[in-house]
């Protein structure tokens, strides 16, 4: 679990979780301008497998990722269990109101369906990474 201490002493790390790589990609790019390091995964065992940063302060999952044990709401509702809170923004290439609804129970921030307006989501993760940068600095 990121310490709540901690202070940033290399750049806000951002997860990105989508079983697309040019999904990752294009988010990549889309982030890039903010400043921070943007870590993907092609799946939710790739992402589990590899160590939190202290330095976490945003996870992007795509909500139906292309595996058979898992979605990408049960890796957000898995870590909430674990105690990992990163903010959590969920995306969606298809979704229904009880999938949204779930998202949101697992403590994600937002729910977004695909095709997302890029600018609505460089902008929110934006307020992520600053509301995340002011909370460890206190």
């Amino acid at each position: 679990m990121p310490s709540k201490n901690a202070n940033f002493s290399s750049q806000p790390v951002i997860y990105i979780v989508d079983h697309h790589k040019s999904a990752l990609l294009a988010l990549s790019a889309l982030l890039a301008p903010l400043n921070v390091s943007i870590k993907c995964f092609t799946s939710a065992e790739l992402f589990l497998n590899h160590e939190i940063s202290s330095e976490a302060v945003c996870l992007i999952l795509e909500a139906h990722l292309n595996e058979k044990r898992e979605s990408g709401i049960e890796l957000l509702e898995g870590l909430v269990q674990q105690g990992q809170h990163i903010p959590t923004i969920v995306l969606a290439s298809s979704s229904d109101i009880p999938t949204a609804v779930r998202a949101m129970r697992a403590s994600a921030i937002d729910f977004i369906e695909k095709p997302y307006i890029e600018h609505l989501l460089v902008q929110k993760v934006t307020e992520i990474v600053h509301q995340s940068t002011l909370t460890k600095m206190n």
